[in-house]
């Protein structure tokens, strides 16, 4: 995953996803830096939402039919 922004472009990835005291604790990096993400569970029922709206889930579904899906996590690997 990659952010842009004004302070610069990173590369975004997750390793690790546990639940924490107060909600979702992700660890990973941002471009070269580790990196720790705390997501409330208010946060994550937000981010749920977006993913179910149809646009979204009609490009998933194009992406697990054409194979796209897990085709950039094989390259990682």
């Amino acid at each position: 995953m990659k952010v842009e922004s004004q302070a610069g472009s990173f590369v975004l990835s997750f390793e690790r996803m546990e639940p924490g005291e107060e909600g979702l604790v992700i660890t990973g990096k941002m471009g070269v830096w580790q990196a720790t993400t705390h997501m409330s569970f208010s946060e994550f029922l937000g981010i749920l939402a977006m993913t179910l709206r149809p646009r979204i889930l009609v490009f998933l579904l194009k992406a697990l039919v054409t194979g796209r899906l897990f085709a950039s996590r094989r390259k990682e690997e």
